[in-house]
């Protein structure tokens, strides 16, 4: 059974490895960062050669802007000047998140490597290994990650079989289809990213409202004061990663409900006009939805974290212990003053209230271009 044990630990840290490769390789990390099983977080400096696949996103993205350019003809003739809008639309948002991204990965390099610093430092004066998350508790977490990873990566894999077989070769359709998966691609994988950071930040939060629980048992007055410099700490991480995913994260959620609006226009011109392969427009409709799904479930998990921090707070009986309901007052003062929040540099909160406001945006998106079409 320890064995076992020992290689499912492995393999989740030699997996994460591979994550942060590949996250370094689309450009969001421009430092070395590694993972070990035993060492615990290594943090290197920027320098331009870490940096390298960031200049060749870059690159890749000025690339798919010139090709489309020089494919303006086989992507947009031909169709109806709301249909041509859409795809027009759809392309030049999914492009534009795709700039904003690599501009916040490039400007926050220093806030993104004081995040993965102050979990090192929490870690380090706990003696846990990543903030207040012990080993066994990362390796749950990174399952849980991995879990949503693959099913994500099975819609998506499912939805771009379905087109290479369901698209003609050389087709409008078949352009469009391929000038997309480019910005779509990153799109999804900064929403991942993302998500692994709600994870890891609603883990640390359960595990500051567990010690707070065990204080309240063992009345350890003394310990109350170094877990309001946790919170503190973390309260730091989190805006560390408001900043990071701000104006990215925000324009990225925001395009992924414009492109679910374009999918669903299409469907409608689709059926209106009776076109076949109406079932193919339908598939496209599916990655987006489940991704967010995901970020706005992980988003609700670390909202109830920080309300059941708050609430282990309230619950303390400190009536025979004066000296601890001073501590506990202060602690709450300090919680409703620096409250964690996940916000796109407060632009909105990320919560289940955000579909409610672009759903709406959805409705009316699409109401507005199939009255056009008329």
């Amino acid at each position: 059974m320890a064995f076992l044990e020992r290689m499912v630990i492995s393999s989740c840290f030699g997996v994460f490895s591979c994550f942060l490769v590949l996250f370094q390789l689309i450009g969001f990390l421009n430092f070395p960062l590694a993972l070990h099983q035993t060492t615990g977080l290594t943090i290197g400096e920027h320098s331009w050669s870490s940096s390298i696949w960031w200049i060749i996103q870059l690159a890749l993205t000025v690339l798919s802007a010139l090709s489309a350019k020089h494919n303006y003809n086989n992507l947009f003739n031909g169709l109806l000047l709301t249909d041509a809008m859409n795809n027009y639309f759809k392309f030049v948002f999914g492009l534009l998140t795709v700039c904003v991204t690599l501009a916040d990965s490039w400007f926050g390099i220093e806030t993104h490597r004081s995040i993965w610093i102050r979990y090192r430092e929490l870690a380090t004066r706990n003696e846990t290994f990543l903030g207040l998350i012990g080993k066994t508790q990362l390796v749950r977490v990174l399952v849980r990650f991995y879990v949503a990873v693959l099913v994500i990566v099975a819609v998506c894999a499912f939805v771009e079989f379905k087109m290479y077989y369901g698209v003609g070769y050389g087709s409008q359709w078949h352009y469009f289809w391929t000038h997309n998966m480019y910005p779509y691609t990153i799109s999804h994988f900064r929403h991942v990213y993302h998500l692994l950071h709600i994870m890891l930040m609603e883990t640390n939060l359960r595990q500051l409202q567990h010690r707070l629980g065990n204080l309240q048992t063992f009345g350890e007055t003394e310990c109350m004061e170094a877990y309001r410099a946790m919170y503190g700490e973390l309260w730091q991480i989190n805006e560390g990663i408001n900043e990071l995913f701000g104006f990215s994260q925000a324009l990225n959620v925001a395009c992924s409900f414009a492109q679910i609006a374009f999918d669903i226009y299409w469907i409608y011109a689709m059926w209106i006009t009776d076109l076949k392969d109406i079932e193919l427009q339908m598939y496209c409709l599916i990655p987006t939805p489940v991704i967010i799904g995901f970020l706005m479930h992980a988003a609700k998990s670390y909202l109830l974290a920080m309300n059941a921090v708050e609430a282990t707070l309230l619950d303390m009986n400190c009536r025979e212990d004066l000296r601890m309901d001073q501590l506990r007052y202060v602690f709450l003062t300090q919680l409703r003053r620096t409250r964690i929040r996940l916000t796109a540099k407060g632009i909105f909160d990320f919560d289940y209230t955000l579909i409610r406001k672009l759903v709406t945006v959805i409705l009316t998106y699409v109401i507005i271009f199939t009255e056009m079409a008329r």
